[in-house]
């Protein structure tokens, strides 16, 4: 029997709890016991004491440390989605062949010129033909088809639909711009705009919908189409195996990223892609910036929506487990690809990092400049340091930060092949309020444990630049920030980086999710203006400054889902109208193909003279 949940329930508590009450031992309930006598109330009332039944204490806080799952069948499958539940589906229900593309596509003409390079010396510069670029997004963020073809629901159908007002427009991933079904069209739209690349992430749940068990036969035939078309029209496919759609199974079951548990799990299905396409995928992408651990992960409310294992409701503990179990399970990944497996690409995981200066020249300052990158770059340092966490997080965190064994460090040391960065923005930083030391010994402290303060504000109390969308309030344009921010990751904080990656920047133009004229839209100005100056400054780093800059992908291929931000909230390079399912190239995508046109060498090589061969075909 199925329990349909309302979605503006209190949560899943209740469906669970008959479940997670006891801890089964040998297919027996260990905390079983027979009735007892009959009962006799203190007026002599006397029950009676029916034959064939036994009686159990419930408790449905008291989960034990995991609820086991063996059962993946379609059954179990339909009351992970009845956790969610109801989907949206949208107008697009099967794969569409695509049609042509036109030669030529409307762009800004001579009214309003593009927005031009404020560095008149690199007119001539040239990138090496080696150079990697092209756009990006992630599965949940633009595939729909949340519930077709047997995937299995991630967190993050959990969280959009159970939990009130946690995305800021109430929007879900169900149908967003259906790549799922479009993705034929979509790649000729690359093709014809002259987008060599494109970087997506793979769907954990779309191919095992329970996080392990069996591999679904329709998620795989349609990623061998996916890869298949991508390399027949000549687009490099550089692949994200995670960008955080945990299988929401995996949540159930033992907690997902707090528990060991999930360096096997996640093993297993990165094995399993990268076997299977490694033969025409050059560059590995194992986790989508594990920082998230911090700004996501450790919001996900444990205890309302899924079983709190181990007492973790989220906070910090949250936060530093997970982040412990993802660099491991990356490296697992990376050290079997190169040592095991003999892999032909690179393998790397995606850091989330800003470039910050400190506001002044005092100690206090420069200390806190260094506390923002330990705690977001050295936290995952570990593949270009010692394989350990920075003193500072020891110092800070105590016994709140796991350990990492010997064995472990020498594991993460060396596990990544180029430096992976997605520099957005940058900041100022300066002492917190309090003083460091009062910040670091309680961590009720405001700020703590980071306990360094930051503002996209400049010394001078004037912006640092353009901001974004008032969504990622966040989010302001300083191009001359990843300039310097590359050479520090490269001079300072990780010398033996040997390239490079900007593997993520992107814009949201202000208010765009709120414009209904496409005459609005398309002229995304600050957009245009925030990748001609990114790449502008990328280049000088390269060029001038001589970092090792290997590649560049801008995000977003089109308008998606972000996250807690909902879908008012635009990165794309092409606008998606959500009811016809329509893209339109903005002029920022103008500006960001024009650019590589004039800086990369004439001639580019491509994929689609390739024969495609999958290996054998699953059985059944």
């Amino acid at each position: 029997m199925f329990l349909a949940l309302d979605a503006r329930c209190g949560g899943i508590a209740p469906l669970l709890a008959p479940l997670l009450a006891a801890t089964a031992v040998n297919g027996q309930i260990s905390n079983q016991t027979t009735l007892g006598p009959t009962a006799t109330g203190a007026s002599g009332i006397a029950f009676a004491n029916p034959s064939g039944y036994s009686t159990q204490s419930y408790n449905e806080s008291a989960v034990s440390t995991n609820l086991p799952n063996n059962d993946f069948s379609d059954e179990r499958l339909n009351l992970l989605w009845a956790q969610v539940g109801p989907v949206a589906t949208g107008p697009v229900t099967t794969t569409v062949e695509p049609t042509s593309e036109p030669s030529a596509f409307p762009r800004p003409a001579e009214f309003h010129p593009m927005v031009p390079s404020y560095q008149s010396n690199l007119t001539n510069v040239k990138l090496p033909s080696n150079f990697k670029w092209g756009v990006s997004s992630s599965a949940y963020q633009i595939e729909g088809a949340a519930r077709d073809e047997g995937k299995g629901p991630s967190i993050w159908d959990l969280i959009a639909h159970r939990q009130p007002n946690a995305v800021a427009d109430n929007s879900t991933g169900d149908v967003v711009a259906s790549h799922y079904y479009l993705y034929k069209q979509d790649f000729a739209r690359l093709k014809a705009l002259g987008i060599p690349a494109f970087s997506p992430s793979i769907s954990w749940p779309r191919l095992f919908p329970f996080g392990k068990g069996p591999v679904n036969e329709a998620a795989v035939a349609h990623y061998d189409s996916v890869i298949s078309t991508m390399v027949e029209l000549g687009i490099d496919p550089d692949i994200t195996l995670f960008h955080w759609d945990t299988p929401l199974a995996l949540f159930n079951e033992y907690g997902a990223w707090i528990d060991e548990r999930i360096v096997d799990d996640y093993v297993n299905y990165a094995k399993f892609v990268i076997s299977r396409y490694d033969k025409y995928v050059s560059t590995w992408f194992t986790i989508n910036e594990p920082q998230y651990c911090n700004w996501q992960f450790s919001y996900y409310q444990a205890g309302q929506y899924y079983p709190a294992y181990k007492n973790i409701t989220g906070g910090p503990e949250a936060r530093f487990l997970c982040g412990h179990y993802t660099l491991l399970a990356h490296a697992t990944v990376a050290k079997w690809y190169h040592n095991d497996f003999k892999g032909s690409g690179r393998i790397t995981f995606k850091n989330s990092g800003n470039y910050f200066e400190p506001n002044t020249t005092s100690s206090a300052d420069i200390t806190a400049t260094q506390r923002q990158y330990d705690f977001a770059l050295g936290w995952f340092g570990g593949p270009w340091t010692d394989g350990d966490y920075p003193q500072s997080l020891k110092s800070t965190l105590g016994d709140i930060l796991p350990a990492y064994t010997q064995a472990q460090k020498d594991l993460i040391k060396g596990s990544c092949d180029f430096y992976a960065i997605d520099p957005y923005t940058s900041y100022y930083a300066f002492e917190i309020d309090g003083g460091l030391d009062a910040c670091v010994s309680n961590s009720s402290f405001p700020g703590w444990p980071e306990c360094a303060g930051s503002a996209s504000t400049a010394p001078n109390s004037f912006p640092i630049g353009p901001s974004a969308d008032p969504g990622v309030n966040w989010l302001y344009s300083a191009p001359g920030g990843v300039r310097k921010f590359l050479g520090h990751i490269t001079k300072v904080l990780f010398p033996s980086v040997p390239d490079v990656m900007v593997t993520e920047f992107g814009f949201a133009e202000p208010f765009e999710g709120e414009m209904t004229s496409t005459n609005e839209i398309l002229w995304d100005l600050r957009r245009a203006d925030y990748y001609q100056g990114y790449l502008d400054n990328i280049l000088l780093a390269r060029e001038v400054d001589g970092v090792n800059v290997s590649g560049a992908w801008g995000w977003a291929i089109y308008d998606n889902f972000e996250w807690f931000s909902g879908s008012k909230v635009k990165f794309g390079l092409q606008y998606v109208n959500y009811t016809s399912l329509e893209r339109y190239p903005k002029a920022s995508m103008f500006e960001f193909a024009d650019w590589f046109k004039q800086h990369m060498p004439d001639s580019q090589g491509g994929n689609g003279n390739l024969t495609m061969d999958f290996g054998h075909k699953l059985r059944s």
